[in-house]
């Protein structure tokens, strides 16, 4: 009774611990202008972020409800200043708004995509 008993005690608390090492990180990001990431450009819109892992080296896919719009090589940086939210951008010499970074709480998501800016 008592192995019974330990064993049921034991997976009340293994369960939860193997469905974090399982877990997705996601993150919404809210575009009000197009943007290029990776070779995709990306209308103004709602987006849902997903990725495997806690990097530094992911991919992340760009969702709009069900549909996997786009996706791109990225590494997550330690950032305790980060603004939740915020992206950063740089604007290519053909005017191409290109998608750097998004901001998470902590944590920066960057875009291995840079390109150089007007005037370089």
């Amino acid at each position: 009774m008592k192995i019974k008993l330990l064993s049921a005690t034991s997976m009340v608390f293994l369960i939860p611990a193997l469905a974090c090492v399982g877990q997705r990180n996601s993150a919404s990001l809210d575009l009000d202008r197009s943007v290029k990431v990776s070779d995709t450009q990306l209308a103004p819109g709602q987006y849902k972020l997903t990725w495997e892992g806690n990097g530094p080296n992911i991919t992340v896919n760009f969702t709009q409800g069900k549909k996997t719009v786009a996706s791109a090589p990225a590494k997550v940086v330690s950032d305790p200043s980060s603004q939740s939210g915020a992206i950063d951008t740089a604007t290519a010499a053909d005017k191409t708004v290109i998608l750097e970074g998004v901001e998470l709480k902590n944590e920066t998501i960057q875009f291995g995509n840079a390109a150089p800016a007007a005037g370089n």
